[in-house]
């Protein structure tokens, strides 16, 4: 199948298209950097739905990955705004070029944030996709639009969305870094991630279906059990599972229910 990707030269996505093409797919890679070549890139800017309707032309399917990818990166609005209007232009066009597989980045920090503006807290772990939300700027804001928007889309205008959450994406190079000391210690290898979104780009879901789901991998990026990390910054919080080593506290069973997807990476194990 043809796969387009945006953001196909950034992290997430050069892996996608490296996996995508060694299993068989036709991939066409999208981004703002540099010249577009003859085969398998081509520089598009996704705010731009003329040029978003021109790189989604015969796509059987797309993977939206090209955004301003954190907070304070730039002034809010303008990260805000690109986001979101990238995201809708996607869906648009998709929707009315027939393209009907959708996948979009959204992230954890729809569920938590890095540098809250408020003190946060979880209800219960591991957190799952029905977990409530705590959005509180701009990037968070822009994700979370965008599952909004994927809600309406599928639901009206006949796509199948799938939201994938991706938790701490770490690149090839920083995987000898592990384990880190970090505010949350949820991860996930840039190889798992890839095989994620080839899978949700690819997998039998139902017509007119928003699937969202986590992107994580089975156990912690810390050295701390999960039960003692849980006591010691969120005491209150209901187990729903047993925490009894370094197990997850973000669920990937929406994640390998619908798409067929279980993390294979561990750093314990590397």
């Amino acid at each position: 199948m043809k796969i387009v990707i945006t953001g196909g030269k950034g992290l997430i996505g050069s892996a996608t298209a490296e996996y995508a093409k060694a299993q068989g797919h036709d991939v066409l890679s999208v981004d703002v950097t540099g010249v577009g070549n003859l085969s398998d890139y081509i520089h598009a800017d996704m705010t731009d739905l003329g040029q978003v309707y021109d790189v989604l032309h015969g796509a059987d399917a797309v993977v939206h990955l090209g955004a301003i990818k954190n907070s304070r990166m730039y002034p809010n609005a303008k990260t805000f705004m690109e986001n979101i209007g990238g995201t809708y232009n996607v869906l648009l066009a998709a929707s009315h070029l027939g393209v009907k597989r959708v996948v979009l980045a959204s992230t954890i920090q729809v569920s938590h944030i890095v540098r809250p503006r408020t003190p946060i807290s979880f209800k219960y772990f591991p957190v799952d996709e029905a977990h409530p939300l705590t959005v509180h700027e701009d990037y968070t804001l822009s994700k979370y639009v965008g599952e909004v928007l994927a809600d309406t889309f599928s639901a009206h205008w006949g796509l199948t969305v799938v939201s994938l959450r991706y938790t701490g994406v770490t690149p090839r190079e920083s995987w000898a870094s592990l384990p880190r000391q970090r505010s949350y210690p949820h991860y996930v290898h840039v190889d798992d991630a890839a095989r994620c979104t080839v899978l949700a780009a690819t997998a039998n879901l139902p017509a007119n279906s928003h699937t969202v789901a986590f992107v994580t991998a089975q156990d912690t990026a810390i050295d701390m059990p999960s039960e003692e990390w849980i006591a010691r910054y969120f005491p209150d919080a209901e187990r729903r599972a047993p925490f009894t080593t370094f197990e997850s506290i973000v669920s990937g069973k929406t994640a390998a229910e619908k798409l067929g997807f279980v993390a294979e990476h561990s750093w314990r194990s590397a």
